[in-house]
């Protein structure tokens, strides 16, 4: 297994070989990749408050009464009818 200073070098190397104007893209790639990981290696916070976007309404509706108020709200479009 190669170590992280082999991995840099090789790294190094790739960029080198790069033509100059597409650096600015590579870097762009490499600040989100490193931002994906840092990402999936946070810790979940439990204390997270809801965005208040979606699931935390209360409706004592039944699904199927939900279901009947979108259908009857949201099928047209203009003068076309979408059947769901």
């Amino acid at each position: 297994m190669q170590t992280k200073a082999n991995y840099e070098k090789i790294i190094l190397k790739e960029i080198r070989e790069l033509p100059g104007d597409v650096i600015p893209h590579a870097l762009k790639i490499i600040r989100s990749l490193k931002e994906s990981i840092s990402f999936r290696s946070a810790p979940v916070k439990k204390d997270q408050k809801s965005s208040g976007l979606c699931g935390i309404w209360k409706d004592p509706r039944s699904a199927e009464e939900i279901m009947e108020d979108i259908r009857k709200h949201r099928t047209g479009f203009s003068s076309r009818e979408v059947e769901l």
